[in-house]
C-alpha cells in the first residue's frame, strides 16, 4: 500500500511537472510565432500594415566569417572606389514588395552606401561642408546605431590594436554572421522580377 501511494505522488508531481513544462513550451512557440512576419500575402501594404524586414526565404541561420585584414577597400587605391561600389546592391538598395510595388529601402544597403560616403570624403582633398557634411554626420549616427543593434560580442585577442596588419591578416577570431549573401540573393532577385515585369 505504501509503494502504492509513493507510486502515485510520483505520477501526480511527473505529471504536474509536465504540465508547467509544456505550459512554457506552448507560450515560447507562441512568442515565436508572433515575432515572426507574416507571409507576404497577407500584407495590404497601405500605410504600416508592412513587413520589417526583407522576407528570406532561404537564408540560412547563421553564417561562418573569418574575420582578416584585405588589400582590397582602400581609401585611397585607383581601385578602391570601384571595389567599395561593388559592395552596392541592384537597384540601389530598395526592394519593391507587395501588389503594389511599394518601395523600400534595406538596412544593409543603406549602411554600406555610408561606408562609400565616408570612404569618398576621406579620399577627397578638400573638407566636405553644407550638405556633404550633414549626410556624413548622418552616416556615422547611422552606422554607430546599426553597430549597437547588432551588437557583437565576439571576443578578440588582445593585440588587436597593436598588431601589423599588413603581415598579420587574419585576426583568427571566426564571427557566426547573419546570412548576408541571402539578402544580396533576395534583392537581386527583386530587381529582376521588378525590371522583367515592365
Amino acid at each position: 500500500m505504501l509503494v502504492q501511494s509513493r507510486l502515485g505522488l510520483a505520477v501526480l508531481a511527473l505529471s504536474v511537472v509536465n504540465a508547467v513544462f509544456l505550459y512554457h513550451l506552448v507560450n515560447v512557440a507562441r512568442r515565436l510565432a508572433l515575432s515572426r512576419d507574416r507571409p507576404l500575402e497577407q500584407y495590404t501594404f497601405v500605410d504600416e500594415d508592412v513587413p520589417g524586414r526583407l522576407p528570406l526565404p532561404s537564408a540560412r541561420p547563421a553564417v561562418h566569417l573569418l574575420v582578416e585584414e584585405s588589400v582590397r577597400y582602400s581609401l585611397s587605391s585607383p581601385e578602391a572606389e570601384l571595389e567599395w561600389l561593388y559592395t552596392a546592391t541592384r537597384g540601389d538598395g530598395n526592394v519593391r514588395l507587395g501588389s503594389p510595388k511599394r518601395l523600400f529601402s534595406v538596412a544593409l544597403s543603406h549602411e554600406l552606401h555610408c561606408l562609400r560616403t565616408i570612404r569618398a570624403a576621406l579620399d577627397d582633398d578638400g573638407s566636405p561642408a553644407g550638405p556633404a557634411l550633414s549626410h556624413i554626420i548622418h552616416c556615422f549616427n547611422f552606422l554607430r546605431e546599426h553597430t549597437l543593434c547588432a551588437v557583437d560580442a565576439t571576443l578578440e585577442p588582445p593585440d588587436a590594436l597593436d598588431r601589423d596588419f599588413a603581415t598579420q591578416r587574419i585576426q583568427g577570431v571566426e564571427r557566426r554572421c547573419a546570412d548576408w549573401p541571402a539578402i544580396y540573393d533576395a534583392m537581386m532577385q527583386d530587381y529582376i522580377d521588378y525590371y522583367t515585369m515592365e
